[in-house]
């Protein structure tokens, strides 16, 4: 292990402790402020551990350090303090709400897939095919050839105009897994996943899949807050955090085979690497732009990068597709182009300004994070957005993305509109109950 793996490790321990105290005084890990500094104790620190040959720098790790403090301090001034305070009684939404949201849901699963099939078609290649299990993997092949080799502009129509429901349905389906308890709704909750599960599996893009367990874990973990479940490593949660971690892997990695039209058993060494790299490599990545980005000229492109998704949905601004095009060679000889979504934010607004951009997601965040927990449903969409952006903040900038971007925008309106009919007392709203803090 170098010295500077070691410094690198040294200096990650101060993440640890803030996590830790941040856990402490707000009574939860679901604080914006202390779910960042958790995140960050995974996506900072094991891939240290992992691969201590890779190169991160010192001052990786710092920032890291800051930005935790950043989002904390602008959590903690959305949220009026630390402490968490929620109802002592918590009221359930009505079931007119209810019956809502899970026919929502509902249509969100069909026109997701309507969605998948739509790109199939556009893409001039049978429907039978995308059923027969022996021309699936030459179905991929062939999506994959013809957006990512030849970059035909597959992805427009029908197919562009549904794919905000391939996220939706998930972002939903979490929501109603809490509030439903009974065996159908729960398992139309998880049928949610499978649009993008079948994105996957035909386009070879592992983005679909993780965008959408993202935003059903954000619903989930919102709804739990709702309803005053504060706790997040609970037994359940552990297991099915190995299972979905164990069944990722074995996915990703038969995507990544797919891509070459390959059933070969040998070069499952070979996608392992390449999802070692994807997976680990963010800090090595990030740690070299950081170090080249003093040597650049003072350029700030004030948002361009960090509201791509929103610009471009609106008309302003064209997004290039996919993760910054530079790449950076890894160790093991594979390369990757995963910045973190801080390379965004420091580009656009050079460090200082950064900082303050992570401060108003913090602030942001503890609002939403304050309202949800007082009962206020209407205010989880903003929740849910903030937890996605941390979540994603290892390989991207959650909002560079138009289709999640419409995703948000369309569950903010259904939870804005949803209430009980003919009826003055709004549950999503919120209710006069006492308030406790943790």
């Amino acid at each position: 292990m170098s010295n500077a793996t070691v410094a690198a490790l040294g200096l990650s321990i101060p993440i640890i402790v803030w996590a830790a105290t941040m856990r402490a005084i707000s009574g939860t890990w679901l604080h914006p402020g202390a779910f960042f500094a958790l995140w960050w104790c995974f996506a900072g620190i094991i891939p240290i551990l992992i691969a201590p040959e890779e190169y991160v720098s010192v001052g990786a790790v710092v920032w890291v350090f800051f930005a935790a403090i950043a989002m904390s301090l602008g959590a903690a001034a959305g949220n009026g303090g630390f402490k968490t305070l929620h109802l002592r009684a918590p009221i359930p939404p009505s079931q007119a709400e209810l019956r809502l949201l899970s026919a929502i849901l509902a249509a969100a699963v069909i026109l997701g897939l309507a969605s998948v099939l739509a790109s199939v078609i556009e893409a001039g290649i049978p429907l039978s095919d995308i059923f027969n299990i022996q021309r699936i993997v030459i179905v991929a092949n062939q999506m994959y050839v013809s957006q990512h080799v030849q970059v035909q502009e597959t992805s427009r129509g029908v197919t562009q105009v549904l794919l905000p429901f391939v996220y939706l349905a998930p972002a939903i389906g979490g929501i109603v897994f809490v509030s439903r308890r009974r065996f159908i709704w729960r398992l139309l909750s998880l049928a949610s996943l499978i649009p993008p599960l079948m994105v996957t599996v035909i386009q070879t893009t592992k983005a679909a899949t993780l965008f959408s367990v993202t935003l059903w874990l954000c619903g989930y973990f919102g709804t739990r807050l709702r309803a005053g479940k504060l706790a997040v490593f609970t037994k359940p949660h552990l297991l099915l955090g190995v299972f979905l971690g164990v069944a990722g892997i074995g996915l990703f990695l038969a995507t990544s085979l797919a891509r070459v039209a390959s059933t070969d058993v040998g070069l499952v060494g070979m996608a392992a690497g390449k999802l070692f790299g994807a997976a680990f490599g963010h800090m090595t990545v990030f740690s070299q732009w950081l170090r080249d980005y003093w040597s650049q000229p003072f350029s700030p492109t004030l948002g361009a990068f960090t509201f791509a998704g929103p610009l471009e949905l609106a008309g302003a601004a064209k997004r290039t597709p996919g993760l910054f095009e530079s790449l950076v060679e890894l160790v093991t000889g594979d390369t990757s182009n995963i910045y973190t979504g801080f390379r965004h934010l420091i580009q656009d607004f050079t460090l200082p300004g950064a900082f303050a951009a992570l401060a108003v997601t913090g602030f942001v965040g503890g609002v939403s994070f304050r309202k949800v927990a007082n009962g206020n449903g209407r205010w989880l969409p903003l929740l849910m957005g903030t937890y996605a952006t941390i979540m994603w903040t290892p390989i991207t900038w959650f909002w560079v993305y138009n289709s999640l971007t419409a995703t948000l925008v369309i569950l903010g309106l259904i939870a804005f509109v949803i209430r009980k009919p003919r009826s003055n007392a709004l549950h999503w709203s919120g209710s006069r109950n006492p308030i406790v803090s943790t």
